[in-house]
């Protein structure tokens, strides 16, 4: 699946209220928390959370970013859903073999550069 991991430290930061507990949550390093939390504040703006000697409590824009980190996090669950659907998808071109050999081979050679997942 793909997400933001950040925005999975900063949820379960929240959740568990402090780095260190979500650290072992995630399997992560304390450091590690704290690292991604910073990016992630200084990518927004704005202070998350409020640090306190035992633990951590979410700022008034952070109780605003979880309910969109939420959001987010189930939007990237609900897309890998979706796209999951499709894992032997084939797609077929039919050409001449003059349109094939002077239009279709150059193009998909490019396209096949851009997208090289694609077999």
């Amino acid at each position: 699946m793909f997400e933001d991991f950040r925005l999975r430290i900063f949820l379960t930061v929240a959740q568990e209220g402090g780095f260190t507990r979500a650290a072992s949550v995630l399997g992560i390093t304390q450091p590690s928390v704290s690292q991604n939390i910073a990016e992630l504040e200084r990518l927004v703006g704005v202070k998350l959370f409020e640090r306190q000697r035992t633990e951590v409590i979410l700022t008034p824009a952070g109780r605003i970013f979880k309910e969109h980190a939420e959001k987010i996090l189930t939007t990237y669950a609900e897309s890998a859903m979706i796209l999951a659907r499709f894992p032997d998808t084939v797609v077929r071109v039919e050409a001449s073999e003059e349109v094939f050999d002077y239009i279709v081979d150059d193009l998909l050679e490019d396209f096949l550069l851009v997208h090289q997942e694609v077999c």
